[in-house]
């Protein structure tokens, strides 16, 4: 589990590039679907990696990614 105010290096050695790119479309307000529409997934793999994501960050619920996002600012995506 790691905590929302993590470093991008934390976060790059707990998530994968692809759950940093849904987690950064996620926190920015999109559904599964339109994540899935820009990053040319299918719905259910999108919700596969929101699960996975949720379990790594040990959050309960995307609203927490919303949140996060709209107080502390980006999602961390380089290296």
């Amino acid at each position: 589990m790691l905590p929302m105010s993590a470093s991008v290096n934390e976060w790059s050695k707990v998530l994968s590039p692809r759950e940093r790119a849904v987690a950064l479309l996620i926190g920015g307000g999109l559904s599964n679907k339109e994540v899935a529409r820009e990053l040319g997934l299918s719905p259910g793999t999108v919700k596969n990696h929101v699960h996975s994501i949720l379990q790594k960050l040990g959050e309960r619920n995307r609203n927490s990614l919303i949140i996060h996002r709209g107080t502390r600012g980006r999602f961390p995506t380089s290296r």
